[in-house]
């Protein structure tokens, strides 16, 4: 669930029966106001929950992603006042066994990037330590996560966690289906890190898994095993938000030394840079068609994935400019040799 959930257009009156109803079960404290807009706020005591209510008729909830309490309350508050909610309700997570002795969490980093290597990231944690795992994610989408910030994570969860990792250059990506790769990459992951281990309970983000990986993650629940497979995995459950801060610091580093390394000047002297290799990066193609201009019979350097889209459209134009700039050459090779335009022998050119 996300870390703040609004309800809109609630009355004052609704407003004072949810704030009775919260009371029913819980202590709050009211806070001062921080804002001429705000009507009301306060703290739901014990359960790291703040609720503000403003003027206009919004009520909006706060609390840390993987707090269960505050999607109970979330969901409670919806279905008793009968309110259309402006943020959807997300599914909760699957409930897990409480007798499982080891949490496994995988994610990936860099899967539809144009430039560098897919990451792939795993962690293990014995099922005292998970709580210290879900104490360091209080939001929801890591994503949004800077590059110091993903640093800071990894440093706490790696005194808790062990932590296992794969690399997936351009090439090998280039030379079979994303998906083929990840379902092969993880099933080795998954392997090393339930090794001499039994009731774990694994959970991965349902990219598409194929029928190798299915295959074993079945074995894996026949032997007495948890295997959850969820869209936005790494959403929901923090032992992926952890596995996805182990890929990210490793696709981070990675683009930062090929940053260093494969810079270059175009004709105007301006230094380009790979950037984040994100295809839909207007840098990415920047940097693509700067170096093809540069170096027009060089090959792309080896971090770029040849087969992307958007580098096989430019590596075409390329072409189709090689072949133009061919015919036009020729073409003026015959005029000076023979003295007559040969155009009109091929008039598209």
């Amino acid at each position: 669930m996300k870390p703040y959930h609004t309800f809109k257009s609630i009355s004052h009156i609704v407003y004072q029966e949810i704030k009775d109803f919260i009371q029913l079960n819980y202590k709050i404290q009211v806070s001062a106001k921080t804002s001429k807009g705000l009507e009301e706020s306060f703290d739901i005591l014990e359960e790291s929950i703040k609720v503000h209510y403003y003027k206009k008729g919004t009520l909006l909830f706060q609390s840390s992603s993987t707090n269960q309490t505050y999607a109970n309350l979330v969901s409670d508050i919806s279905k008793k006042f009968s309110l259309n909610t402006f943020d959807e309700i997300e599914e909760k997570p699957t409930e897990i066994p409480s007798d499982v002795k080891y949490h496994i969490g995988c994610d990936e980093s860099g899967a539809g990037e144009t430039f560098g290597s897919m990451f792939l990231g795993c962690v293990i944690v014995d099922a005292d330590n998970l709580k210290n795992i879900q104490q360091i994610f209080d939001i929801q989408n890591i994503k949004i996560l800077e590059e110091h910030e993903i640093l800071e994570k990894y440093d706490a969860i790696k005194k808790y966690c062990k932590i296992f990792e794969k690399k997936c250059n351009a090439s090998e990506i280039d030379e079979t289906s994303k998906n083929t790769l990840l379902d092969r990459k993880y099933k080795e992951l998954i392997n090393d890190a339930i090794s001499g281990k039994e009731n774990v309970c694994v959970i991965i983000d349902d990219y598409g898994i194929q029928r190798e990986l299915k295959l074993f993650l079945d074995n894996l629940s026949t032997l007495g095993n948890t295997v959850i497979v969820e869209h936005k995995a790494d959403e929901k459950y923090a032992i992926c938000q952890a596995a996805s801060v182990v890929a990210r610091k490793e696709r981070f580093e990675e683009m930062r030394n090929i940053n260093k390394e494969f810079s270059i000047q175009d004709e105007t002297g301006e230094k380009i840079y790979p950037g984040s290799g994100n295809a839909g990066n207007p840098q990415t193609a920047q940097y693509l068609e700067a170096f093809m201009n540069l170096y027009p019979g060089k090959e792309l350097p080896t971090f770029v994935r040849r087969k992307w889209s958007n580098a096989q459209k430019i590596l075409k134009e390329k072409s189709n400019q090689k072949i133009s700039r061919f015919f036009e050459e020729w073409l003026f090779c015959i005029h000076v040799i023979f003295g007559f335009d040969a155009k009109w022998c091929f008039p598209s050119v």
